[in-house]
């Protein structure tokens, strides 16, 4: 269906594109435009698929009603799921979500700031890629909101809600331990990532606190855009021979990370608990009908997007009103399931 204007409408019910126009921005009680007059124009834009221009009614009213997201890989299980939550929290204010997908590339992170900016959108909420910390000094400058999601700088004042990364890595660690767990590897991704290198850093700190010595051959750093030969090799090293494993668990510090990883355990003949017991960051579904299903650290994504949308709107609304920075580290929740044996 071809989409109509406010000239079409106007035409259509044989009224003037001003009054059109007040209704469709909600001012129609403003000008004392009658409720029936104001509901004929509503129907009539449902009817006739009128959908508004967001930079030609931010011209008018000074917002979009958009938020821009730039996240770090919309393939990535955890970044979907919480872009759906930003999208879904934003939707019950009446907002919309423009996403981007950076790929922890800066540059690429650069670019789609400025197009979000071309769109005018009200506010930005951004899982910042490593050396982006240019782009996030340049916003702080500006008078648009913005919060970073997931990651931060800690050399840079901003808004931003993250989980507590080092506890989960540690009580994550120490629970391998009390099951008799000695030989865990860590696969992660780049360690300039702050919440990377925190997980890490909770894996040793549960290692050194249980008397066992950090083994730097069990830690596997992967480059973030890794493919599935760069786990399968890291695999193979730790586990590809069942009569000699140089590791008999694996924290897996994503789930893209984990879910590749189990496919190459099982591609070795391995099993899971029983050679080698695995514990992954972020809830994937796929991890609940593994044929032994997978332990997880669950970071809470709703909280995570409902803050994030909550704080730009903050900053719309009542931009000297609040605190003039927001930040928040939440508890993640850890879930037993049978891949490390319980």
């Amino acid at each position: 269906m071809k989409k109509a204007s406010l000239n079409d409408i106007a035409i259509h019910l044989g009224v003037s594109k001003t009054l059109v126009s007040f209704v469709l921005n909600g001012r129609g009680k403003e000008f004392r435009i009658s409720d029936d007059i104001c509901q004929k124009v509503m129907d009539a834009a449902k009817e006739m698929n009128y959908q508004p221009n967001r930079i030609a009614q931010g011209l008018r009213t000074g917002k979009t009603n958009t938020i821009g997201l730039i996240i770090a890989d919309i393939a990535n299980p955890f970044f979907g799921k919480l872009g759906r939550e930003i999208e879904k929290e934003a939707a019950l204010n009446g907002y919309s979500v423009i996403f981007c997908s950076s790929d922890e590339n800066p540059e690429k992170s650069k670019q789609q700031i400025a197009m979000l900016q071309q769109s005018q959108v009200d506010g930005y909420i951004i899982s910042p890629p490593m050396n982006s910390e240019p782009q996030i000094r340049a916003l702080s400058k500006g008078r648009t909101p913005f919060v970073l999601i997931d990651r931060y700088f800690a050399d840079i004042e901003t808004n931003y809600i993250v989980v507590d990364n080092f506890d989960a890595a540690y009580k994550a660690t120490t629970h391998l331990l009390k099951l008799g767990r000695k030989k865990i590897a860590n696969i992660t991704v780049n360690l300039d990532l702050v919440n990377m290198k925190a997980r890490t850093e909770g894996y040793k700190k549960a290692l050194t606190d249980n008397g066992i010595l950090v083994d730097k051959n069990l830690i596997k750093v992967l480059p973030f855009s890794h493919e599935s030969m760069d786990i399968s090799l890291a695999i193979t090293e730790l586990v590809g021979h069942k009569e000699d494993l140089k590791a008999d668990a694996i924290l897996f510090s994503t789930s893209k990370l984990g879910l590749n990883g189990i496919e190459c355990i099982s591609a070795l003949g391995l099993k899971i608990p029983d050679d080698i017991a695995i514990v992954s960051f972020d809830n994937a579904d796929a991890y609940k009908i593994c044929v032994s299903p997978v332990t997880v650290v669950a970071q809470p994504l709703q909280e995570i997007g409902k803050k994030a949308v909550n704080i730009i709107l903050d900053k719309i609304n009542s931009p000297n009103g609040t605190p003039k920075f927001q930040q928040y580290t939440l508890k993640t929740e850890f879930i037993i399931r049978k891949s490390c044996g319980y």
